[in-house]
């Protein structure tokens, strides 16, 4: 291989170690894995913080043993019961706040108390009212989550061009009409995002929820092992928690937001030519 291309090639990784999201991610993942274990033996604390190789050993464990299905399916299963509550209630909402003045008046302020609302305390407040079972984290997530949707539905809304608002009421193009043939398309940039914001929030009040109320999904299994001092085995699920979210984040939702937004895209493409 001659110097010429040796040097292309050390140009290329390094335009990639800094450019490329992926593989930045993963090098923060590895600085993070060798900081941990290097902290865990020099401080001689791998007993309080345990260490990678442990935290993946016990991963491992739990993938190929039935405890995996059986807490991981539930908090999966509650999350997307929180969230089709959410995108109904978020999404009807932000749109009658945005096309009807009184229905604003009329919500804007629980709204706002929503987006300030602390999780913790809906999640003990479901758990009073309906105990034990799927609907105390499908209605702590949805009552946390949904104002975020809500506003941004609203703002979304509420800055589309007025001028053709107008000239559909002109032509008298009934509500309906206009909601699904103006409205819902102009708002889908802030509806996508408000979604996914949402969808955060509705895992993380699930898990908070289980932890509060519940004998399965991944809130209880962490408290039972944060109970018994096990931090390896708390950990390993958070991980593993935190690894489903990434597939899903990456495996379906961007890439349903790039089939959605695919003609913007075209046109970017046809306007450069």
């Amino acid at each position: 291989m001659s110097k010429q291309t040796t040097e292309g090639l050390l140009d290329s990784l390094a335009r990639i170690r800094f450019s490329d999201p992926r593989v930045i991610f993963v090098e923060s993942v590895i600085v993070i894995i060798l900081a941990w274990t290097l902290a865990a033996h020099i401080f001689d604390i791998v007993d309080v913080i345990s260490k990678p190789s442990l935290i993946g050993a016990s991963m491992w464990e739990i993938v190929n043993s039935p405890a995996f299905a059986e807490h991981m399916f539930p908090t999966l299963r509650r999350t997307v019961y929180g969230l089709v509550v959410t995108i109904i209630i978020g999404t009807a909402l932000g749109i009658g706040m945005g096309m009807r003045d009184w229905i604003r008046k009329a919500f804007q302020d629980y709204v706002t108390i929503g987006l300030a609302m602390p999780g913790l305390f809906i999640a003990i407040f479901a758990a009073m009212w309906f105990g034990i079972s799927d609907l105390t984290p499908t209605v702590a997530a949805a009552v946390i989550s949904f104002p975020f949707l809500t506003q941004n539905v609203f703002e979304g809304v509420r800055d589309l061009d007025n001028d053709v608002l107008a000239m559909a009421s002109s032509f008298d193009v009934s509500n309906r009409r206009a909601i699904r043939r103006i409205i819902i398309p102009g708002i889908m940039p802030e509806w996508f995002a408000g979604m996914r914001y949402s969808l955060a929030i509705v895992y993380k009040t699930v898990a908070l929820t289980e932890l509060v109320a519940a004998e399965n999904g991944l809130g209880f299994i962490v408290r039972d092992h944060l109970e018994r001092l096990d931090f390896t085995g708390a950990m390993a699920w958070t991980i593993l928690f935190v690894i489903v979210v990434l597939v899903v984040e990456y495996g379906i939702l961007k890439q349903l937001e790039k089939r959605i937004f695919s003609w913007r895209e075209d046109i970017s493409g046809v306007m450069a030519t």
